[in-house]
């Protein structure tokens, strides 16, 4: 009896080891979330103001797992996850004024982007992750796009400033800038900043628009009247502006959407319910449900593919 007792508990034991050996696990992780190579898994960044100024949290995607990543009396938002999942960058006012920051993606290592002396918003990514594309702001002139390298140098104007473009998003393949134009309209711009050219109806205002990982679809907020006096849908088309879907009907405020990695979801910001609060949908508009729900502003979702912290020595 004692040896069959031993060798069940010595069999516990391996299969113990076993599962201890198996791989890398991300902390608060949720049920169905892994990528399927064991290193990586879909997250949802976003600024929220539920502990007084706004802030830098992390979720799973389902709502789940919230981790708060930066802590300060400042104003932290528009949270970008890195391409390759190690990294965070976001607009912070700790310096006085909107400044452009880096953190890796737990919230440390947090320091400025560039030296400049600017008032920065608005950061994205390259799709190789070398460099940050964001605009800087000065009173009574139009915005300008700029860029820099993740160490902060090289920081370059890609545009003369005579025509304002703001909320930058950049290609999948690293050659174009999608933005917005005057009056609310998107345009797409080499990525030096020239040849702007308009994307879509000349007539209809878009909002923050942005890439599907593919490329080949454009999301946006359609604006419909003048804000604050406004409501926003959630509306697709795609990259050469023919086909052309809104997938919100509700006539709240609906905007800054993303999308998730796979390109068959769409996070957004919504205020449907009175509060603004973070949703998910498919990609045509379906199975919308909340994530967020909290007194306080949820907003501008960033989802991306995070690198998952190693249980290993």
């Amino acid at each position: 009896m004692k040896a069959k007792t031993i060798t069940l508990c010595l069999a516990c034991l391996a299969f113990f080891l076993t599962m201890v050996r198996a791989g890398e696990t991300c902390s608060a992780e949720a049920p169905g979330q892994s990528t399927g190579d064991g290193q990586r898994i879909e997250k949802i960044a976003f600024y929220s103001s539920r502990s007084g100024a706004p802030q830098i949290y992390l979720m799973n995607t389902d709502g789940s797992g919230l981790q708060r990543l930066t802590d300060n009396a400042a104003k932290d938002r528009s949270p970008m996850i890195s391409p390759d999942g190690t990294q965070i960058v976001f607009a912070s006012e700790r310096e006085g004024v909107s400044r452009i920051y880096l953190m890796n993606i737990d919230g440390s290592g947090q320091r400025r982007l560039t030296a400049e002396d600017n008032v920065e918003i608005l950061p994205a990514w390259a799709p190789d992750g070398h460099k940050v594309f964001f605009q800087i702001e000065s009173k009574g002139k139009p915005s300008v796009l700029c860029s820099a390298s993740v160490d902060g140098s090289g920081f370059l104007k890609l545009i003369d400033g005579s025509v304002e473009y703001n909320y930058p998003a950049i290609s999948p393949d690293g050659t174009k800038i999608l933005c917005n134009g005057p009056e609310f309209r998107v345009y797409v711009l080499s990525v030096d900043g020239s040849a702007p050219r308009q994307v879509g109806d000349a007539a209809t205002m878009r909002m923050r628009p942005c890439w599907s990982p593919d490329g080949r679809k454009i999301a946006y907020g359609l604006l419909r009247g003048v804000p604050p006096n406004h409501t926003t849908e959630i509306g697709v088309m795609d990259a050469d502006g023919r086909q052309d879907t809104v997938i919100t009907r509700d006539g709240s405020v609906n905007e800054f959407p993303c999308w998730s990695p796979d390109g068959k979801q769409i996070a957004f910001q919504s205020a449907r319910d009175g509060n603004f609060e973070i949703y998910v949908m498919n990609a045509d508009g379906s199975a919308r449900r909340r994530l967020t729900n909290d007194p306080g502003f949820d907003g501008a979702p960033s989802w991306g593919l995070v690198k998952v912290r190693s249980r290993r020595p």
